[in-house]
């Protein structure tokens, strides 16, 4: 049976995980059923084949196939009765999965560029072949036929306030807006992640529409346009055109750069939060908070909501976080507390993708400028970032890069062949390159460029911010044409 809060009262469904029977909640999201069922392995990794989960900060953990559709993000998609769901990049099958066997490669043979050995030409009948395997090794599946897409048509927006962020900035910001305006969320629900289920009523003028289960995954034309894709791949994606855009997208945690930092069961707080107050899922039966000093506030919150938090440490005196399936301890000043799930609380530090967006110009790179007049930030969003944590020193086996498999030693043996430019860094190994498109990876690069060449993280920078920076489905983008094309 799904665990559940006392405060969750809601409808039994059952859902199928690798075919077999999982009992969730009228209104979940898969990922919170599957979770709430003790399911903490969703996926595995693309090259190492290590166990991947629900973490809110590593998308590719949360992708997997829902009734045939591939690279489903289960965070988002919404459970209903009879649902099947598998995991992908498993092959022949979950019970006997050969590529199991990655885990006994040496990783530094499987870095980045291996993928185009010298002994196999390209185009030639073995290199297809080569390919086949690595796409099966890398647990890709085949992009969808032509026939097979059904355009989705999208829609068009005009407005005078566009607001991004649903939470208290976002809904502050909205009820002082002149003319119309509309406030955009990727959540189901108004409030963020501030109030997370507490509020359920905002007094917002007639003026105000809000567009909830939508992501804003781009910024064009000097930030005078906006494109929303939906969280549902059956609705339209949305061109909008606005005199005024209010970023108002609140901070979001970054956990310590060190080993274990992508077992299941460690969670964002976000996600901790909308497992417990949302869905009343206990994130754990025993869970650590880790964070800054304004994490404080969240392991207030899940103790108010009934879960059971053992204890609050900093982010920073983090060395280790144990476990292989599931999360098992955390290694901190040189003991060991066991529990099932951490949740991290911060360093806390803001999206940069949005900002980088509405400033950026350039042709073969883009390059941050300034901001334009019409583009204003609110809130958390607004702060300063604090610094990533790694610990007392930093280890060489952490993943800089969970979604493409890149670790601290790869970064740092290409730093000592004086290649330390990020651009540079990110094509030699991939970071960032992946569904999490740089965040945080890309925090974490420069992070490791500072602390090893000794530069102030802020000369160091970031690569391009390219939209798009949210998934979009071929359907959705292909029922853009008509509001995008101009006739000439």
């Amino acid at each position: 049976m799904n665990k559940r809060l006392p405060h969750i009262k809601k409808k039994p469904i059952s859902i199928f995980w690798n075919g077999k029977s999982v009992v969730g909640c009228e209104g979940d999201s898969i990922a919170a059923t599957l979770y709430g069922a003790d399911v903490r392995t969703l996926t595995k990794s693309r090259k190492f084949h290590d166990n991947r989960g629900l973490s809110g900060t590593f998308t590719a953990g949360h992708l997997t196939s829902v009734e045939g559709r591939p690279h489903c993000r289960l965070d988002r998609t919404i459970a209903t009765q009879g649902q099947h769901i598998e995991m992908e990049n498993v092959w022949p099958s979950i019970n006997f999965d050969i590529l199991n066997a990655a885990k006994l490669l040496p990783r530094k043979k499987i870095r980045a560029g291996f993928e185009h050995p010298r002994i196999i030409p390209d185009g030639t009948f073995i290199w297809k072949l080569w390919e086949k395997f690595l796409w099966t090794m890398a647990g890709e599946t085949n992009p969808p036929k032509r026939e097979s897409i059904t355009t989705i048509s999208g829609s068009q927006i005009k407005i005078d306030t566009l607001i991004i962020g649903g939470g208290p900035s976002g809904i502050e910001s909205a009820k002082q807006a002149k003319g119309t305006t509309l406030l955009v969320t990727r959540s189901e629900f108004l409030g963020g992640m501030a109030f997370d289920s507490t509020i359920e009523h905002f007094d917002l003028p007639d003026t105000v529409k809000v567009l909830t289960g939508y992501e804003i995954y781009a910024l064009y034309e000097n930030a005078r346009i906006a494109m929303a894709a939906p969280n549902d791949s059956s609705a339209p994606a949305i061109l909008i055109e606005a005199k005024e855009i209010i970023l108002a997208t609140g901070q979001y945690s970054v956990p310590p750069l060190v080993p274990g930092v992508t077992v299941p069961g460690v969670l964002d707080a976000r996600t901790g939060l909308h497992l417990a107050a949302r869905y009343g899922v206990p994130p754990g039966n025993k869970i650590l908070v880790a964070g800054s000093n304004k994490g404080r506030a969240i392991a207030e919150r899940l103790i108010a909501l009934g879960c059971n938090v053992i204890d609050f440490i900093e982010a920073s005196s983090i060395e280790r976080i144990l476990g292989h399936r599931s999360i098992s301890g955390v290694v901190t000043k040189g003991r060991t507390i066991k529990c099932d799930c951490l949740i991290h609380a911060g360093p806390w530090r803001t999206d940069p993708a949005l900002p980088f967006q509405a400033s950026a110009d350039g042709d073969l790179r883009l390059v941050a400028g300034e901001s334009p007049s019409h583009v204003h930030k609110v809130g958390a969003c607004n702060e300063e970032d604090e610094d990533i944590t790694f610990g007392p020193a930093l280890n060489r086996d952490s993943l800089v890069c969970p979604c493409m498999d890149v670790t601290v030693d790869e970064v740092i043996d290409l730093i000592d062949q004086n290649i330390t430019h990020v651009e540079e860094l990110k094509r030699r190994t991939t970071c960032g390159m992946g569904t999490c498109q740089g965040v945080p990876c890309w925090d974490y690069l420069a992070a490791v460029i500072a602390h090893v060449s000794g530069k102030p993280i802020h000369e160091i920078g970031h690569p391009s911010y390219r939209p798009p920076r949210a998934a979009i489905t071929f359907g959705q983008a292909a029922g853009l044409v008509d509001v995008t094309e101009v006739e000439t």
